[in-house]
């Protein structure tokens, strides 16, 4: 219940922002709306990871694939040099599901995704380049609801039914966030913003089962998707 209060609060001030935007604070800090686009990239360092799942000769292998994400952004100025930033962002996450069956070499491939909502907040720090440029870094934490499991299955040949299904731990997680970037800011025409982000959750997001079935016969093999994500970021405030 605390989780859904705390969505509301933050989808309200959303909501108001464009008021926010006419006030000023102490040293001349300003607040801005916006919106943002995200491009979710497969990273060895930060993000999810390829794993593989075996039991007996039947083998899974789950692989990152480039996902996306996009909502609205509120930046809140503390002082001229310093921010707060939060605001809801849909994020759909992308896998490749590989399956083998080792001891009649019989292969097949599907593809599933999960959707998500993430409210961020994010205390940023601008470091000033030029009189336009300025490059920000920021760290915080997120809430994530996870709005959707995961189900597919396909019939190759007609008599083999691979199927993987994946149930989240809880409706809502919780993240660390990191972000580094570089923004234009114009006079009249907004600000212009491009960076990269990280976020890498407390527990893991998912448990997934993978199986293969033929007539009476069934295997089964489980693991975890841990939610890890790695980004590009692109921003316009107005």
């Amino acid at each position: 219940m605390n989780q859904v209060k705390f969505l509301i609060v933050f989808i309200a001030l959303l909501l108001t922002s464009p008021s926010l935007k006419s006030q000023t604070s102490r040293g001349k800090s300003e607040n801005y709306f916006g919106l943002q686009i995200k491009t979710i990239l497969p990273n060895r360092l930060v993000g999810d990871q390829t794993f593989v799942l075996n039991e007996n000769d039947f083998e899974t292998t789950i692989t990152p694939l480039v996902g996306h994400s996009y909502g609205g952004v509120v930046r809140i100025g503390l002082t001229k040099l310093l921010a707060v930033e939060t605001g809801i962002n849909y994020i759909r996450r992308n896998y490749r599901v590989s399956y083998n069956l080792k001891n009649i070499d019989l292969r097949s491939k599907d593809e599933v995704g999960y959707v998500s909502y993430d409210i961020p907040i994010n205390m940023l720090v601008y470091i000033k380049l030029s009189k336009h440029i300025y490059m920000n870094v920021g760290i915080g934490i997120s809430t994530n609801f996870n709005a959707s499991n995961i189900s597919s299955e396909i019939n190759p040949q007609g008599t083999h039914l691979f199927k993987i299904e994946g149930g989240r731990f809880d409706y809502f997680d919780f993240n660390t966030n990191a972000n580094l970037g570089f923004e234009f800011r114009t006079l009249n025409n907004g600000i212009f913003y491009l960076g990269m982000s990280g976020r890498v959750p407390f527990s893991p997001t998912f448990e997934v089962a993978s199986a293969y079935r033929n007539g009476t016969y069934k295997t089964v093999t489980k693991g975890t998707v841990e939610g890890s994500a790695f980004s590009l970021s692109l921003k316009y405030f107005l």
